[in-house]
């Protein structure tokens, strides 16, 4: 049975043999308690991302020779079930050439339109008043250099946002919630200033930390020091560039990036210590929670069950409607 997208795949089809044409993102090879080596294979298409098991890794070494990081592939695979998961086992793959598949369509991608994204960061930039803040922005977003990766990278490897434009989606949604927050609360001009400069950069380093989409993985960079201290450093070699950029608005821009994960035991240095920075740290959690909900029931949405499968990350199941 051809499928044309992963998605597809439910427990309706356990123990079917389907066929797919997938994107080969990672290969992991190891060894069983005889010493027998098989591979954790990553795949996906514009529609979902699966680890798939290969049995037959060792004998098939050859498949994978001058492997890439990625390749196009058509893959035969049973469905099965393990510990109430779905799990394809792969019984044959082969190479397709990439003039055949173009790579992109088997990406998966933001559903919100690319242009109106641009507008949008647009937008948000226009509100800024501060002349030394739009610069830093200037630099960081809409210069040369970085542009075209802000605008194409994932905001995460699994857990939200893990697509094409993923980033700008998720840096436009922090600051849609981050601008009603303060509009509410009426803050300041330069208040609002610093915001949504810290907003707008507060993962700005995942472009830093993650490989270029179709790879999946860290860089060394990011393995090593991550996008937190990645974003607080790059941004503060741009600040030091600026003529007369106040002391004030270099901390407060600094302490948003490295306390928007809003704890020590989350992964920040420091703490929130303005109100613009807990507004940023705020937005940043809701939009991550509610995307890995949103992805999450999206792929249980055939299971017949009415709860989804505990969410790891938020350490309960979901309510499907």
């Amino acid at each position: 049975m051809f499928i044309k997208q992963l998605k597809e795949i439910s427990k309706k089809l356990l123990n079917e043999t389907i066929e797919a044409v997938v994107l080969v993102s990672e290969v992991n090879i190891k060894t069983t308690k005889n010493d027998k080596k098989y591979a954790d294979l990553v795949i996906q298409d514009a529609s979902k991302v699966m680890e798939v098991k290969y049995w037959d890794y060792e004998e098939n070494q050859y498949k994978f020779q001058d492997f890439n990081n990625y390749q196009i592939m058509q893959i035969q695979a049973i469905v099965g079930e393990y510990s109430g998961q779905l799990q394809l086992t792969i019984k044959s793959l082969e190479k397709i050439e990439d003039a055949q598949v173009n790579i992109k369509d088997l990406m998966p991608v933001s559903p919100w339109d690319y242009e109106s994204m641009e507008k949008g960061l647009a937008f948000y930039y226009n509100k800024i008043e501060a002349p030394h803040l739009k610069k830093l922005i200037e630099k960081m977003i809409f210069s040369e250099e970085f542009s075209n990766k802000f605008g194409t990278y994932p905001a995460a490897r699994k857990v939200h946002h893990n697509y094409y434009h993923g980033l700008l989606q998720h840096t436009l949604e922090v600051l849609k919630f981050a601008n009603t927050v303060a509009s509410t609360k009426k803050l300041s001009q330069i208040q609002m200033d610093r915001l949504i400069t810290m907003t707008m950069l507060h993962d700005w380093g995942k472009m830093m930390e993650y490989k270029a989409l179709p790879e999946t993985g860290f860089t060394e960079e990011g393995m090593m020091v991550g996008h937190i201290f990645l974003g607080a450093h790059y941004t503060l070699n741009i600040i030091n560039k600026i003529e007369e950029f106040p002391q004030e608005d270099k901390l407060v821009i600094l302490n948003g990036i490295l306390g928007h994960h809003g704890s020590l035991e989350f992964g920040s240095p420091v703490l929130p210590k303005t109100v613009e920075a807990q507004i940023l740290h705020q937005s940043d959690k809701m939009s991550g929670d509610i995307e890995s909900i949103l992805a999450h029931v999206k792929e249980n949405v055939e299971e017949e069950d009415t709860f989804t499968k505990k969410l790891w990350n938020m350490g309960t199941e979901y309510y499907k409607k």
